[in-house]
């Protein structure tokens, strides 16, 4: 009797499924850096490390996102992967791409002045147009003792413009990070914690776990280099390792841009009210477009008073018949502070 071979079984790996997700405003965290593999300035929303590696292999970008989800776990986060120091090329891209946080790894305030400034500019187009962001950069190692971090007060002040009509705060679009975490880059922790903590809620005494840190400073330093505009961290007894300066890099004594938690609730507020007048946008008869405006206005800005993210608010509309827009400028008080503040966007609508 003759026996016949068993059948071969062949066994293919196929590429792993992820499902698509979407992540809330005011947490839209993208990170650029450099990565060993996949495609060129297309940012990838990552929610786990394997997948971060899956599309990624190695290098920075993906070290990135393992220090910024060291706060939190399986962080939803926009990965993107850029040639060597091509910050240009890829503010180009960020450019049309709605996001609320940037983190820039490999460069340093203290080093990369040209760079830093190509990102001011970006987030001045993008607030006009009606998306404010926000980035977060890492000091050097240079720059770890206090003695060495007092030597920033000059420039961080200089990032204020007086021009006569205006104070201009651009240091808002930004956070300057000590890099304190001993095997992480403080800069990627610091960005995830505030991509996962609500715009209303701030970073400051938030326990970060998994971490320790190479250098300390005493409580008159830490209130120092609040008042100049640093982030920077602690080490306590009960907490363990906090967020103890959540400044962005606003040096103005009483300015309501020095606080990041008052930026980010702006942030959120700016880009919900963009969000919900997209409906409108070319849609005829302007004046009839203002007033549905309006109501979305208070619609969004009653929701913030209910979330307790603002205490009060006041708006001016502005139809603009010969160029077909709608002008939106919001002043409110935020509510971790006494003083207004004031965003705006534009809608396009037909005439």
């Amino acid at each position: 009797m003759m026996i016949k071979p068993s059948p071969s079984v062949n066994f293919y790996q196929y590429p792993n499924i992820y499902i698509e997700r979407e992540t809330a405003i005011g947490k839209r965290l993208v990170i650029v850096a450099e990565a060993d593999k996949g495609d060129f300035y297309d940012p990838t929303l990552i929610y786990t490390k394997d997948m971060a590696a899956d599309f990624f292999g190695g290098g920075q970008l993906v070290q990135a996102y393992e220090d910024a989800t060291t706060f939190q776990e399986g962080l939803s986060i926009y990965l993107m992967r850029i040639e060597p120091m091509m910050y240009e090329d890829a503010f180009s891209v960020l450019e049309a791409l709605t996001f609320d946080l940037l983190y820039i790894d490999g460069v340093h305030y203290d080093k990369h002045k040209e760079i830093i400034l190509m990102f001011i500019e970006l987030a001045k187009i993008k607030e006009e147009k009606g998306n404010l962001i926000h980035g977060i950069t890492t000091l050097s190692s240079a720059y770890k003792t206090y003695t060495s971090l007092i030597k920033l007060r000059k420039s961080i002040a200089e990032l204020a413009i007086d021009s006569g009509d205006d104070f201009i705060e651009r240091g808002k679009y930004l956070s300057i990070v000590v890099d304190q975490a001993e095997f992480k880059n403080a800069g990627a922790v610091y960005a995830g914690m505030l991509a996962y903590l609500d715009p209303e809620v701030s970073p400051v005494n938030k326990t970060i776990p998994n971490i320790n840190l190479t250098v300390e400073y005493t409580k008159d330093q830490i209130l120092d280099l609040r008042s100049i505009g640093i982030v920077c961290f602690k080490n306590t007894f009960k907490k363990g390792v906090t967020c103890t300066s959540s400044s962005c890099a606003v040096s103005t004594d009483g300015s309501v841009h020095k606080h990041i938690s008052n930026f980010r609730i702006a942030q959120s507020l700016i880009n919900q009210v963009a969000l919900e007048l997209q409906p409108l946008i070319g849609k005829t008869n302007i004046l009839y477009q203002t007033l549905n405006a309006e109501d979305i206005l208070n619609g969004v800005c009653d929701e913030f008073v209910s979330l307790s993210r603002i205490r009060d608010y006041n708006y001016n509309i502005v139809p603009d018949t010969l160029n077909g827009a709608i002008d939106v400028e919001i002043e409110f008080v935020p509510v971790f502070s006494v003083h207004s503040m004031s965003t705006h966007t534009r809608v396009r609508v037909f005439k």
